[in-house]
């Protein structure tokens, strides 16, 4: 029996190592896709059947997922085939790209509080989450974090413009 089908999609360089760190990986590098995180149960929300092979969408960036043979779609799997029309990517995308930023914005947080600087904290992001350290990963890191000070600065003026009128 087969280990699964392969669904590709395209995600951007340093969400495709977010996701790899979230979920296992087998050896030719394939994300294994489990429901136990919520990335993963989203990606299954959008996977598509269809009993004909649907043509592939271009992809800039291309992760392959595994969805593993379960006793719940070995049959679907064997028989069908799967995929994920550009309106389900697209929202895979952006699920991803939020979980990302809600968990850079809780690092962030933490590492402020301990008194760490940006820098220290954006190298040690990149390091734990085996993201390649190039100029375009490490400024998707550090823009989570400009967007967080951003809003926090906005809520301090509207708290000070209540004040003094």
């Amino acid at each position: 029996m087969s280990k699964g089908s392969i669904l590709t999609i395209s995600l951007k360089p340093h969400l495709a190592d977010f996701c790899r760190h979230e979920m296992r990986q087998d050896k030719e590098g394939n994300i294994i896709l489990s429901r136990k995180s919520d990335i993963g149960k989203h990606i299954y929300s959008m996977v598509m059947t269809s009993d004909m092979p649907v043509k592939g969408l271009p992809c800039t960036d291309p992760v392959s997922f595994i969805i593993p043979v379960t006793g719940a779609n070995q049959y679907i799997i064997k028989y069908r085939f799967i995929y994920v029309s550009r309106w389900g990517e697209e929202k895979i995308q952006d699920y991803i790209e939020a979980e990302f930023n809600l968990r850079m914005r809780l690092l962030f947080e933490a590492g402020y509080r301990k008194k760490f600087s940006q820098k220290e904290i954006v190298e040690s992001i990149l390091q734990a989450y085996n993201i390649k350290n190039t100029a375009l990963n490490y400024e998707a890191v550090k823009k989570s974090d400009y967007r967080m000070n951003r809003k926090n600065r906005k809520i301090i003026f509207e708290d000070l413009q209540k004040s003094v009128m």
